[in-house]
């Protein structure tokens, strides 16, 4: 069975022979490149890597796995982004804060300040993200709404792209479909990574609903906003949704038959329960991700993948009866986030796409025997009568040890056939 049919078959909640890995084919289900850097030495020994890796995510530090990793550990999907400016001439070096070298895309405005600190800023001078010499990670330091009173009566949609998440979006988020030519280099990029590969492409749309207001105006901002400003929330989603839903059409019209999963994300949830209960979802955001989602079931046969953190289990009908196909993290860690009792409710609406290790405890702590055994029951758990795609819960964190993360893939490989 090759990856496309193993994922085919697993989307639409069938048995395949194993559960479909993926490793890094999201912005939620990789690795930062401080850990792929020790991971790869790690796996090299002594001997040079072959090249550089590609941290396609400035903010989040991510590294594009290679080809070389993907096949060690049986991986079955790819970033659609890896289609992308495969040229050294759109790369240029960068050394991370713990002296190990990657590349990142040479477009990116990234400075360092006389005390050592990454800055990030756009085209126009406006400093939208700082990494501290001592951190890890882009700390978003601009909100263009954030210090008005309230949600502006005229929205600029440029005004989206004034943010530090937007401004480092890697392909193929940043090309402009409507352009001839932008849009010829999307679409026979990604029917050459169909060609030329068996894996299953997943396409990064994002439609963020709340998270784009969260970098818009900032957290608590739109939090208030949503019960104080019901005028603005609609006429900022309004204003989104415009473009979401023209961008959507355009991805579809040109690369639907080559893709697998198109991939949303709006963090939901805390650990704890969502950031708003149900009427809020219902009021504002479940009929705008219906709309999105529709069209994805209309004009193709792609799955629905949504990306949300923490406790979101009181959501998950709204979510289902919106169009939702497949859930990722899974962060079983979070209240009433148990995986019996998400499978036993929602397994037969949704593919769980993750929830396989916890990345904050077990997987930078524990030992590689604990690891293997943890990933056994939560994959014996998600993964009953299929519908299981097997990941860690979220990315992969600088501390942890290359043996664990060798751990992880072994123990998918040792648990995940049926």
């Amino acid at each position: 069975m090759d990856s496309r049919e193993r994922v085919k078959i697993t989307l639409n909640h069938k048995i395949p022979d194993r559960a479909p890995i993926d490793f890094g084919s999201t912005r939620t289900s990789g690795i930062t490149t401080i850990a792929y850097n020790r991971l790869i030495k790690e796996i090299n020994s002594n001997k040079e890597p072959n090249a550089l890796p590609r941290m396609y995510d400035m903010v989040q530090q991510l590294a594009y796995p290679q080809s070389e990793i993907l096949k060690l550990f049986n991986v079955d999907f790819i970033d659609a982004g890896q289609a992308f400016y495969e040229s050294e001439d759109f790369w240029k070096e960068f050394v991370l804060n713990n002296g190990s070298k990657c590349l990142i895309p040479s477009w990116f405005n990234v400075l360092k300040d006389k005390n050592g600190n990454v800055i990030i800023q756009n085209d126009d001078g406006i400093i939208l993200g700082k990494m501290p010499k001592s951190s890890l990670y882009v700390d978003q330091i601009y909100w263009v709404y954030g210090n008005s009173e309230k949600i502006p009566e005229k929205i600029d949609p440029s005004d989206f792209d004034k943010d530090v998440w937007a401004y480092t979006t890697p392909p193929p988020g940043s090309i402009d479909l409507f352009d001839k030519k932008q849009a010829e280099l999307f679409k026979n990029s990604i029917n050459k990574l169909y060609e030329n590969t068996d894996y299953a492409i997943v396409l990064r749309f994002g439609g963020n609903l709340v998270e784009s207001g969260f970098s818009i105006r900032g957290m608590e901002n739109y939090l208030c906003d949503l019960y104080l400003d019901q005028s603005g929330v609609n006429r900022f989603l309004d204003t989104l949704m415009d473009d979401y839903v023209k961008k959507l059409n355009r991805v579809l019209e040109l690369v639907a038959d080559k893709i697998s999963v198109i991939m949303f994300a709006d963090d939901m949830g805390s650990e704890l329960g969502p950031f708003f209960p149900q009427e809020i979802y219902r009021k504002y955001f479940k009929k705008r991700h219906s709309q999105m989602w529709s069209i994805v079931h209309e004009k193709s046969d792609c799955k629905v993948f949504l990306h949300t953190c923490g406790s979101v289990s009181e959501l998950l009908p709204d979510l289902i009866d919106a169009g939702l196909d497949i859930l990722n993290p899974v962060q079983i860690s979070a209240k009433n986030m148990d995986p019996e009792i998400l499978k036993k409710n929602y397994g037969k609406d949704l593919i769980f796409w993750g929830g396989c290790c916890d990345t904050r405890e077990i997987l930078p702590k524990a030992s590689p025997e604990k690891i293997k055994e943890h990933v056994r029951q939560n994959m014996k758990i998600l993964g009953k009568d299929g519908g299981l795609v097997f990941n860690q819960i979220h990315n992969i964190q600088p501390e942890v040890p290359p043996s664990n993360i060798l751990a992880l893939f072994e123990a998918a490989h040792l648990y995940g056939k049926y």
